[in-house]
């Protein structure tokens, strides 16, 4: 008999380690866990991307940078025109050619990831990075500096073939002599039958210096950002790079990972590992990725769950400006006990303990033994407020735009291990966001905090709080074999419940300050009061005589007291509604105010800016010629000509003036004050406005010229511009969808009938998108089309509601006349006996 050993074939390892990897971001994430485990103190992420695509043009500078590449060299000659200091892909081309150049450019992207941990040695290298499914982390939980290693089924590896087919790393072990440089090619594993036969290859360093290695890789990039990494030791640590990408790594990818890095880690760690991100595309955009500290909330709840399994809750309240309140408020029989107090009030928290039957009633079970110890830190955050509700309750102020920027980047309850974030709970943009399902738990229960009987259920949306856990003490917590999240044993859901009731006691203590404050200002507001009986007598009266007055005769029951009760009723009921309606629509102005602000803040610095935006490049000029005459240059080409580059960089510039000085046109003062205009006044300034900026992008606006009439209106010049900005943009954005045609005109017209005045404005673009059925939606808030490529909204949806809603408070229709091919829309205001056509 014979003992036979089990083979495994190269392509089953790989397939193990790619279902443990499954995306980038994923891959991303656990070479910045092998950089935390090996004790660096700096983690440098830099994507050297320097084609996605075959790009339209080269500038000279860039093919001069292919002259030693002959391959590429040839297909550049082949596939593009020179035109001066460029080159133009052709019109008419090889497709096989420029598949080939395509394969070729994106060859020459890279990732390097760069830390100043421990490093490898020889040993450590073939006995456990080379050694698949190792148990090292496992065995070994903390790191020679005190770090819970987070790593523990050893395929993390796995994350470079995720990445790209081919491998390099530089190692240098601490306190040794020798480092190493490792290769491998992924792609041997398909072509090697046994994982045995697949060979990486180990070369000796001698007397390496780690930081030269490091500073080797950094050369090319910006120097400011590279002095950030100087006050680390670079003495010993890892250089990976990965090439041949698999994956396409445009800037929607890279924005993606920044994003999730930025979450990664809770802010305290940030002081013991940094993570950088670098863009070569984007050298200011990213750099330092730091999780923003939460400081701008209106609850916070700080629980820990001890090892005597009793639950401490710290609450601190933020939301109430204690200066404001009313003295009456803790009379109210609900806030006389604590934690409601008025000293609990000004000192502005107060701590409880709790058994886990008060946060899961009737609960007899002994699995609360094995979950472990935790933290949970909660952030509540309203997203704004009317002015009623701010008397009401006595809010603090807050800035509802950055808050709401805010919570949308670090939004979501997130679960961290061993300072890790665990995805992808409370992952924006995921079908995990949500893990709790508190949004469920809120439409079953949709009550408002002021409600005297339903229960208040926070908003998922609302939200942001971290969950701290640990391989040590929550070893019940199992991994999904994807690394995509926990298995969703008995231990976990009753640890998700418990969290939920912890969620709960927050909801309650607002809910009971809510209630109060309404009964207040109830007590105290005899209107508010009386609106209220009038909502509830209204709803009555419907519910009484539901069907009562179907089919009939008017005349026979208009003098009826109980018909013109119902009538009366039905009013109220729609005053409330409009009501809603003016509040939900303010809060839309609110946080388009905001925007409008900011430029406001700045536009002195924005007119200096475009006031001495064109002369520097006169000026430069002047400079050089003194130096230079531009006739001693004739015989250069275009493309090393000086005098040649600056009038680019004057047409670019005079692009950047054009737009700063149409934004500040927008907001001069003088457009927010009613006035009797002249509309073919108006258009023809309109159109001077827009003349340069169009022209950018060949289009040709039309408007209505005459010597010998006037039409006259009164409106607010601001109102003009909100609507035809917002159309034309729109228009312009049209042009360039790939089912436009090449002729590009926008026509706006008026004229005036029967005391109305018909505006009339059309495109030549394609029209509506063929995924909107009904026209009318467009003029629904935050409706929108436009989408990137992983479907995600980057309209704002609002221009076309802003065009109606402008047009409606003059009283005045908006219709749609032309669907496609081409958009037409025809706007009708109502003119007033001073206003309309003058013949002179």
């Amino acid at each position: 008999m014979r003992a036979l050993p089990f083979k495994v074939s190269a392509r089953t390892a790989r397939l193990i380690g790619r279902e443990n990897v499954t995306n980038a971001d994923g891959a991303i994430i656990e070479l910045v866990k092998n950089c935390y485990d090996a004790d660096s103190t700096i983690c440098i992420i830099l994507f050297d991307i320097k084609y996605t695509t075959v790009p339209e043009e080269f500038s000279w500078v860039d093919v001069k940078k292919f002259s030693a590449n002959i391959s590429i060299s040839k297909l550049i000659s082949t596939l593009y025109n020179r035109k001066g200091a460029k080159y133009v892909l052709k019109e008419a081309y090889d497709q096989n050619d420029f598949n080939a150049l395509e394969q070729l450019l994106q060859g020459l992207n890279n990732i390097f990831i760069i830390d100043n941990g421990v490093g490898m040695t020889d040993k450590i290298i073939e006995d456990y990075w080379m050694t698949i499914g190792t148990n090292h982390k496992e065995k070994n939980v903390y790191s020679d500096q005190g770090r819970i290693r987070t790593g523990a089924k050893g395929i993390g590896r796995f994350a470079l073939d995720r990445l790209g087919n081919n491998c390099e790393m530089i190692t240098v072990p601490k306190g040794k002599n020798k480092g190493y440089k490792w290769n491998v090619c992924w792609g041997d594993f398909e072509e090697k039958e046994t994982i045995n036969e697949v060979k990486a290859q180990l070369e000796d360093i001698n007397n390496p210096y780690f930081y030269d290695e490091v500073v080797e890789v950094l050369k090319d990039w910006d120097e400011s950002a590279i002095e950030n990494f100087t006050k680390h030791e670079f003495t010993k640590g890892t250089i990976i790079k990965i090439s041949n990408l698999r994956d396409d790594w445009k800037n929607q990818m890279i924005e993606k990972i920044y994003a999730n890095l930025e979450t990664l880690i809770p802010p305290k760690e940030q002081k013991i590992f940094e993570i950088y991100l670098m863009d070569n595309n984007n050298p200011k955009k990213y750099r330092r990725i730091e999780n923003s500290i939460c400081d701008d909330f209106d609850y916070k709840i700080f629980a820990e769950f001890t090892e005597e399994r009793k639950i401490k809750v710290a609450t601190y309240r933020s939301e109430f400006n204690t200066t404001l309140i009313d003295e009456n408020l803790y009379s109210i029989p609900s806030l006389k006990s604590f934690p409601y107090t008025r000293e609990v009030f000004e000192k502005g928290f107060y701590e409880r303990e709790y058994d886990i039957t008060d946060l899961v009633p009737g609960y007899k079970g002994d699995l609360i033994y094995d979950i472990g110890v935790f933290d949970f830190t909660l952030y509540f955050m309203k997203k704004n407020y009317s002015r009623v509700d701010k008397s009401k309750f006595f809010y603090n102020d807050f800035n509802p735009k950055l808050r709401n920027d805010w919570l949308n980047k670090f939004g979501g309850i997130k679960l961290f291990r061993d300072m890790f974030r665990i995805r992808p709970y409370g992952e924006i943009e995921s079908s995990s966001f949500d893990w709790l399902n508190l949004g469920d738990r809120a439409d079953k229960s949709p009550a408002a905090p002021t409600h005297k009987l339903g229960k208040w259920r926070v908003r998922p949306n609302q939200l942001s709080g971290s969950i701290n856990i640990s391989r040590l003490t929550n070893i019940n917590f199992e991994d999904k074999s994807s690394r995509e999240g926990l298995q969703e044993n008995d231990v976990f859901v009753l640890f998700k419940n418990l969290i939920i009731n912890i969620v709960r006691l927050f909801e309650t203590d607002r809910q009971t300050v809510m209630r109060a404050m309404d009964d207040l200002y109830s007590k105290n507001n005899e209107s508010e009061r009386k609106r209220r009986e009038a909502k509830q007598i209204a709803n009555k009266v419907i519910q009484k005589t539901q069907g009562t007055f179907d089919n009939i005769d008017y005349e026979k029951v208009k003098n009826s007291l109980d018909f013109q009760t119902r009538v009366l009723a039905e009013r109220v009921l729609d005053f409330e509604k409009e009501k809603e309606e003016l509040i939900s629509e303010m809060k839309m102005l609110r946080a388009l105010g905001s925007t409008g602000l900011v430029i406001t803040s700045f536009a002195h610095e924005l007119k200096n800016i475009s006031a001495n935006i064109l002369p520097r490049t006169d000026e430069l000029i002047e400079i050089l010629t003194d130096i230079v005459p531009e006739s001693t240059l004739k015989g250069l080409n275009n493309e090393d000509n000086p005098f040649t580059l600056i009038k680019e960089f004057r047409e670019q510039d005079s692009r950047l003036k054009n737009w700063l000085d149409f934004s500040l046109d927008a907001i001069r003062k003088d457009k927010r004050t009613r006035k009797k205009l002249d509309l073919y006044a108006v258009f023809n300034d309109f159109e001077k406005v827009w003349r340069r900026s169009l022209s950018y992008s060949v289009v040709n606006l039309k408007v209505p010229k005459t010597e010998k009439k006037r039409c006259f209106i009164r409106v607010f010049p601001i109102d003009i511009d909100s609507i035809f900005n917002n159309l034309i943009a729109n228009s312009v954005d049209a042009f360039q969808r790939e089912d436009a045609s090449e002729v590009r005109i926008i026509n706006i017209d008026f004229k005036v009938e029967e005391n109305k005045l018909h505006i009339l404005y059309e495109d030549s673009g394609p029209g509506l998108s063929n995924d909107i059925k009904n026209e009318n939606e467009i003029f629904e808030s935050f409706y929108t089309t436009k989408r990137d490529a992983l479907g995600r909204e980057v309209g704002t949806g609002l221009g076309m509601w802003i065009v109606k809603s402008t047009v409606e408070e003059y009283r005045g229709t908006v219709e749609i006349t032309k669907k496609r091919p081409g958009f037409g829309i025809k706007i009708t205001l109502p003119l007033r006996k001073d206003e309309g056509m003058v013949y002179e």
